[in-house]
């Protein structure tokens, strides 16, 4: 009874000092926040760079989804239409981010700090059962504190913007201690669910953590070899094999939501690029270890995760006690993964098989986790001993080794001192341990306030330096709400069923017109065309280029109307600060944000029949012409709704300056310069009207009408005038209307439009097609009076559908791609993991048996 009574006070102990790192950990984040006049205990946003341009706008879309108003499946809020799975599996699937539902869009900012919050300290939580089954003799309050600095470690505060990346943090722990118990006591249930938890709810950072499992499981089983004999051998093959099987499973057990992510994810970015494997490298290798400083923050990795345990973890290579064996194992292990933040081939295969160019060394927390495991055997080898002058020491060589690299690569003024004076207070106080059982006491009492104090200071560091130009938090909420109240005024006149809408003005938006904030479609649950994620879709993003919006074919950007184009994709309202050429101002609804609605005449429905020609490809690298020959081929007929116009072009300067005569109509007028030369800027009869040739910029702009002459210069351009190639043109507006009122009088008459559903009709005089104005996706099926129809790909990035002559019924349903599949693959992970658990057992019998 007393051993009982002696484990389950252990245990409580135990988790007493979890649930301490749990609130230390959220605690000392306030400090952080609140100290760097960060919201909610300061004006500034708490929302930074993708946070602010994306994340925050997919929690909204996502908080619709939990309430029912949007669908994950398929949302025609991302872009012209698209499946959201693969950003739900990236961004969204998380199960804390159920908790979105009880706040309100304008509460977002709030959401996400205690978000944020919350997971840095379940990742001290985690890495505190990491570090209590893996090393017990470790004291308490170590295991204590080497979980607090887990939790705040600077890969948190750097990346805590990108906060999906912190579910690989918090469960990197929980599958090293899966692997860990496999290697020591064949456990295999919980490597199989770690292993699919972790795919399942962030397939990236999982992939990240499966490969570093795969070098643990390697790492602790040959550590675990005490004869290499033949005997010794087998046994690593096959639990090697075992092992590998398990986590294979497991991944199989995982694609339930991990292979319709696949799916989805195979529209937009390449899987593999071979370029990846091209020999570069990140500045020095040395550079690494820089960024054990205190608010370490540079071009090379950034590893701090508290100076205590760097110290500890230079003590474990020092330790006379440690086993030749482990220790070099461990050299290996540790020079391997500073090498693969320095040698960039590896860097991408740790990156996802893939050159990240943002948010370098996404794959940091595990060298940091790798970091700290060998300080926790440090502190296991030191707590035998305790010989505080030999840590002492420690602590002196790592203040002249952050000294030689100040001198060498330079550290700012204040990093150098806060991190010199820390160091000297750890020397200090193990030098006095060192002098008797009071000393010790007062160090047990002192330490973990001088950590607490380190990794304040460094979080502060830190995000005064990320959020120093961050807007007022009262910006985007005065915004959102605005925002919600213009686009409901819209909804509330508006009674077709389909229509699209969207906002040339962004959040935020800057003179240079150039914005990234393109999700407000997903905010404000409307169909809109601008999209940005990674989870893009390649063929609606290459139609939204090749007809003009932008230059981008991975973002979709429209910051200036193209009417034709508009009218064509359902485009009925645009919000602008500026007039809209060819709509007109909805003066009913009150300006927003800056931002007035306007109204297009002559806007076409979601379906149009269209001739034979509309499944041919359309090219042509002038926008205008493509728009040209994309409406002949679903007339059938050439039509040439863009008229070209000659300009008169001259060069002062570096200023392209373009005259243009007026036609003497009032057809609109459009222009677009194709050059090589870029970052340019453009003035419109002498007035700045964008940054152009630019990322984020758009491709066709307004001029005018052809009432009067107008001029178009480009500022900026250091090439020569056969360098670009100018395009202007006017809008044939006879033409144009002549054509929408033809087009109008073959619209579908559609019934229901609704995230993956849509029901029309329409009456053929004869067999035709149906051009619908949704991208081809596999995941769509049709059907026409009850009978199943063929989809083709038409108009290059939408599709049709074959009617026949009299009255059709068309009906549209979408079904995720890869689920069925998906499933399937589940339970053939589930019956693998089960077979192999059942090998494994028949064979023990027959090995004692035969024994």
């Amino acid at each position: 009874m007393s051993e009982k009574f002696r484990s389950d006070a252990t245990r409580k102990r135990n988790l007493l000092a979890l649930g301490i790192v749990f609130l230390s950990s959220i605690f000392l984040y306030i400090l952080m926040q609140a100290g760097s006049g960060l919201y909610p205990f300061g004006s500034k946003s708490n929302m930074l760079w993708d946070q602010d341009i994306q994340y925050v706008d997919y929690f909204a879309y996502y908080r619709n989804v939990l309430l029912g108003k949007a669908d994950i499946g398929y949302s025609f809020t991302k872009s012209l239409g698209g499946s959201l799975v693969a950003l739900f599996g990236y961004y969204l699937g998380c199960p804390l981010n159920l908790l979105v539902v009880f706040f309100k869009t304008e509460q977002l900012p709030l959401f996400l700090f205690i978000l944020t919050a919350v997971k840095q300290g379940l990742a001290g939580v985690t890495a505190g059962i990491f570090f209590w089954k893996r090393f017990p003799a470790v004291s308490l309050r170590m295991r204590t504190l080497i979980s607090l600095s887990y939790a705040l470690m600077q890969y948190n505060m750097l990346q805590s913007s990108n906060i999906m990346w912190l579910d690989g943090v918090i469960l990197l722990p929980l599958l090293l201690l899966a692997v860990y118990r496999f290697v020591s006591g064949n456990r295999k249930r919980w490597l199989f669910l770690t292993v699919l938890f972790s795919i399942a709810i962030n397939w990236y950072t999982g992939y990240m953590t499966g490969l570093f499992a795969v070098c643990y499981f390697l790492y602790e089983r040959i550590l675990k070899i005490d004869k290499p004999d033949a005997k010794e051998r087998k046994r690593f093959i096959k639990d090697t094999i075992l092992c590998g099987g398990i986590m294979l499973a497991g991944v199989l057990g995982s694609c339930f939501i991990f292979y319709p992510v696949v799916v989805g994810l195979q529209k937009g970015k390449d899987a593999f690029v071979p370029e990846i494997f091209h020999l570069a490298t990140h500045g020095s290798l040395l550079d690494a270890f820089k960024g054990f400083a205190l608010g370490s923050y540079f071009e090379s990795v950034s590893l701090y995760c508290g100076l205590l345990f760097f110290g500890f973890f230079l003590y474990y290579f020092f330790s006379r006690h440690v086993e030749k064996k482990e220790k070099i194992l461990s050299v290996i292990a540790v020079m391997f993964m500073l090498v693969s933040c320095w040698f960039v081939p590896l860097d991408c295969i740790w990156s996802g098989l893939r050159y990240v160019a943002s948010y370098p060394f996404r794959f940091a927390f595990i060298v940091i986790f790798l970091v700290l495991y060998l300080a926790a055997r440090g502190v296991q080898e030191y707590e035998k001993v305790r010989d505080g002058k030999k840590m002492a020491a420690v602590y002196a060589g790592c203040i002249l080794l952050f000294l030689v690299y100040h001198l060498a690569g330079g550290y700012g003024k204040n990093q150098l001192l806060l991190t010199e004076a820390v160091l000297a207070v750890y020397a200090l106080l193990y030098l006095l341990s060192g002098m008797g059982k009071r000393k010790q006491a007062g160090l047990k009492n002192l330490v973990p306030a001088v950590l607490a104090v380190e990794l304040v200071l460094n979080g502060i560091m830190t995000f005064q330096m990320n959020y120093e130009w961050n807007q007022d938090i009262s910006a985007y909420q005065e915004y959102t709400a605005r925002n919600a109240e213009q686009v409901a005024a819209v909804k509330k006149l508006e009674s077709d069923e389909f229509y699209r809408m969207d906002t040339l003005n962004k959040r935020y938006d800057e003179e240079s017109r150039c914005s990234a904030f393109l999700n407000e479609a997903m905010v404000y649950d409307y169909r809109g065309l601008n999209h940005y994620s990674s989870t893009f879709d390649g063929t609606t993003g290459d139609l939204l280029r090749d007809i003009g919006y932008s230059s981008e074919s991975t973002i979709s950007i429209v910051s200036e109307s193209s009417l034709p184009a508009d009218s064509l994709l359902g485009v009925k309202y645009l919000l602008s600060a500026a007039e809209v050429a060819g709509y007109e101002k909805v003066d009913s609804i009150p300006e927003a944000n800056g931002k007035s609605v306007y109204y297009n005449l002559y806007v076409l429905d979601a379906g149009m029949e269209a001739a034979d020609t509309v499944y041919e490809k359309t090219e042509s690298a002038n926008p205008f012409e493509y728009q040209n020959i994309l409406f002949s081929k679903i007339l059938g007929r050439e039509v040439a709704l863009y008229k070209k116009a000659e300009p008169e072009v001259r060069m002062e300067d570096q200023v392209l300056i373009f005259s243009i005569p007026a036609s003497g109509k009032e057809d609109l007028l459009y222009g677009y310069v194709d050059s090589w030369v870029h970052d340019l800027v453009l003035y419109v009869d002498g007035e700045y009207r964008c940054n152009y040739a630019t990322w984020l910029s758009y491709k066709i702009f307004n001029v005018g009408d052809g009432t009067k002459a107008h001029t178009a210069a480009l500022d900026g351009y250091s090439g020569k005038e056969q360098d670009m190639t100018p395009y202007f043109y006017y809008l044939d507006q006879d033409l144009f209307e002549e054509v929408i009122q033809e087009l109008k009088g073959k619209e579908m008459v559609t019934e229901k439009f609704e995230d993956g559903y849509v029901k029309g009709s329409y009456t053929a005089v004869e067999d035709c097609n149906m051009l619908l104005s949704i991208p081809y996706d596999d995941g769509w099926t049709a059907s026409v009076n009850g009978k199943k129809v063929e989809i083709r790909p038409a108009a290059n990035a939408l599709m049709a559908i074959p009617l026949s002559a009299g009255e059709n019924i068309i009906e549209l349903k979408y079904e995720i791609p890869g689920v069925k599949a998906g499933i399937g693959l589940s339970i053939l992970g589930l019956f693998m993991f089960l077979g192999i658990c059942w090998m494994d057992r028949t064979k023990k019998p027959h090995a004692l048996h035969k024994n």
